[in-house]
């Protein structure tokens, strides 16, 4: 199920981008669910219902009355109910202000088939390769982490924290957490240390983890292949993403 959100001030625009996405579905298997704004506060409104579901892309105009599109983007940027964004937009100029950690295309007015099939197409790869973390919470409930949600992870004797927005206790410890992690960005850079490359800067010998105020030491033993993983990595998703 992929849930797709429509971002536009104007309602023929939203239609029109409807109608793609729609003709995309009629030749494919899978099922989708579409959301319908108006405006940016509308999206800001839907993430913050906790009921809410996660929407997988937002296609966003830029230029609408209210917010606009680029500070929404930054908006969302710590909110978990929008996972990637497409801007759509007839401003060339807003283009470099457009990417980010969640932007994944952006598309010219009009948009066409093609456009939105590329766009469709990167998203459900991704999510294939946005595996997670099951475990058990204290309480009895089965708790599951996306690679995507975790920023870096810490081991504590036996077990180990992942921290996401906030932060996780889990019974499991690293070595495990990497085997189960093996596929994603999350990558092992020191004996007690993972990092989500998504969310980290390479600096200095360090990762420091974006919009978190810490630095992660790489281990002596693990320094080539974090440098190697950093900038293969950074070139696949600007091959992917733009």
């Amino acid at each position: 199920m992929l849930r797709i959100g429509i971002c536009d001030d104007s309602a023929e625009a939203w239609q029109h981008m409807l109608q793609l996405c729609q003709k995309y579905y009629e030749n494919n298997t899978d099922a989708f669910e579409y959301k319908m704004y108006k405006n940016a506060e509308e999206v800001l409104e839907y993430c913050d219902d906790e009921e809410n579901q996660k929407i997988d892309i937002l296609f966003l105009d830029i230029e609408m009355d209210g917010l606009s599109g680029i500070k929404l983007k930054e908006r969302v940027l710590k909110l978990d109910k929008i996972w990637r964004i497409a801007f759509v937009s007839s401003h060339d100029e807003k283009m470099i202000d457009s990417f980010g950690i969640k932007t994944i295309d952006f598309i010219r007015k009009p948009a066409g088939y093609m456009d939105v099939k590329a766009v469709l197409e990167k998203v459900l790869i991704e999510k294939c390769e946005n595996v997670g973390i099951s475990y058990l919470s204290e309480t009895g409930q089965n708790i599951i982490i996306y690679a995507e949600d975790i920023r870096y992870i810490e081991a504590q004797g036996k077990y180990a924290y992942i921290y996401t927005n906030g932060q996780n206790f889990v019974g499991i410890n690293i070595s495990e957490i990497e085997k189960r992690l093996e596929d994603s960005s999350v990558i092992r850079v020191h004996k007690s240390y993972m990092v989500n490359l998504e969310y980290a800067t390479l600096r200095n010998g360090k990762l420091s983890i974006r919009d978190m105020d810490i630095e992660i030491p790489i281990g002596r033993s693990y320094k080539e292949n974090v440098k190697r993983l950093y900038h293969e990595y950074g070139e696949r998703m600007a091959r992917r993403r733009m």
